[in-house]
């Protein structure tokens, strides 16, 4: 029996929680268009109205997470200057509010590794993007004297991007880690060695 008849985004909504749980505990392959249509309560026929196929949902799955967090981002920093620093942390603490959804993109860009995946070139996009945003912030804080200006923000990034990735799985782990905390600390750390360099810097000026 269908579920209650709902608004179409309303239901869409409801598709795309239930299918981010299912990919997320099962993966891609172990996940059917039957099993996601058993969690919202409805017929797998109109759970297709909606998604006309499984590679169609999870990129719709993936894509609305993403388009969250740049809502987020941009509600979080619309008055402010944001560092890198801070840019990180604010991604990191609403991550930690979500494990549900940190499995999923942990599992999926594994999968994903395989061309044939069919979210293989969303995380391909994906990883260039955020790449280039981070390493964007890299520039900017380089600038202002936030971080030394030494440093390649474009590899910097990459290992930022690394980092965040590697402390996320570590904290779906038993025991978990705290990863807000280390990377905080890390990028402290970041921060001070740029303040360091500045101040060598200008001792050799004044030499």
């Amino acid at each position: 029996m269908e579920g209650l008849r709902l608004p179409r985004t309303q239901r869409r909504q409801q598709i795309l929680a239930a299918a981010a749980q299912a990919f997320a505990e099962t993966g891609f392959h172990g996940t059917s268009l039957a099993d996601v249509a058993t969690r919202v309560g409805v017929s797998q026929p109109g759970l297709l109205h909606h998604y006309p196929n499984k590679q169609a949902l999870i990129l719709a799955v993936l894509e609305e997470r993403d388009e969250e967090d740049s809502r987020h981002l941009e509600e979080t920093f619309r008055e402010a200057d944001p560092s890198v620093v801070d840019w990180l942390m604010a991604l990191c603490e609403k991550n930690a509010t979500q494990p549900e959804l940190v499995q999923l993109f942990t599992v999926t860009a594994a999968e994903s590794l395989d061309p044939a995946h069919p979210a293989h070139e969303f995380f391909q996009r994906r990883y260039r993007r955020i790449r280039q945003a981070v390493a964007t912030r890299v520039e900017l804080d380089q600038q202002k004297g936030r971080i030394d200006p030494t440093l390649v923000p474009t590899d910097l990034a990459s290992e930022l991007i690394a980092l965040m990735d590697g402390l996320q799985l570590q904290w779906l782990m038993r025991p978990p880690v705290d990863m807000c905390a280390i990377l905080r600390r890390r990028l402290e750390r970041l921060t001070a060695a740029a303040g360091v360099a500045a101040r060598q810097g200008g001792a050799r000026s004044d030499a």
